[in-house]
């Protein structure tokens, strides 16, 4: 948990920077094939969180996007702004919210 309390991912022309308190990872937009939302249930509740799945190598959990409700507002906009920059990117209109 202290990763994603304490991780921080910056938004680039050239990608998503991950910092977090253990380490500093980059991944180009063309490497980016989705990016999901991932519910989490426990017994002492539950919360969700965004991952990056990559063309290769394994899915990153995104630092920073993290809810404990699923309709939080600021959960939502974070994903529409980090589809917002992986659209003009990449060139291809990409919806955050599923139909």
């Amino acid at each position: 948990m202290i990763n994603r309390g304490c991780g921080r991912t910056l938004l680039t022309e050239r990608g998503m920077e991950f910092r977090t308190f253990l380490s500093r990872r980059h991944v180009p937009w063309a490497d980016i094939v989705e990016i999901e939302t991932r519910a989490h249930y426990t017994r002492g509740g539950s919360w969700w969180d965004l991952r990056v799945v990559r063309a290769q190598g394994r899915p990153l959990t995104i630092p920073g996007a993290f809810a404990q409700r699923l309709r939080d507002p600021e959960f939502q906009q974070k994903l529409a702004t980090i589809h917002e920059h992986w659209s003009r990117a990449s060139g291809v209109m990409r919806s955050p919210f599923p139909d």
